[in-house]
């Protein structure tokens, strides 16, 4: 009995962990980003400079087409480079820089707009440090 319990046991855990994960549908995550657009920027400063984090978006590519942005204005007239879509795994966040880097204190707010993968776009969301 022991064994058998062993075997489905081992069988059931390499099923479970050799499933390929697979992607929720871009319309659930367009609509957790709207629930969480404060979230979608972080600011720090670290070591002298001043850090804005892009890490939530970046959990998030596979439901969003761009990111524009624009620090102390509303132009939106940079383009944040999100990763490529995983859909093997799809909120893993494997870029190297999820972050932008300046002197501190020059950022005095940033304000982004999503385009989602159906062509939507978000409200511009501003935020202060």
């Amino acid at each position: 009995m022991k064994q058998i319990t062993i075997f489905i046991v081992s069988v059931l855990l390499l099923a479970v962990f050799s499933l390929p994960s697979i992607a929720m549908p871009p319309k659930q995550m367009k609509q957790i980003l709207n629930m969480t657009q404060r979230k979608w920027v972080s600011f720090r400063d670290f070591n002298g400079k001043q850090l804005i984090y892009f890490t939530h978006l970046e959990s998030y590519t596979c439901g969003i087409k761009e990111v524009h942005y624009s620090i102390n204005s509303d132009h939106l007239d940079k383009v944040w480079e999100l990763q490529p879509c995983d859909s093997r795994n799809p909120m893993a966040v494997t870029k190297d820089i999820i972050y932008l880097t300046m002197p501190l204190g020059t950022a005095k707010s940033i304000a982004v707009q999503v385009t989602f993968t159906d062509g939507t776009k978000s409200d511009t969301i501003r935020k202060n440090p």
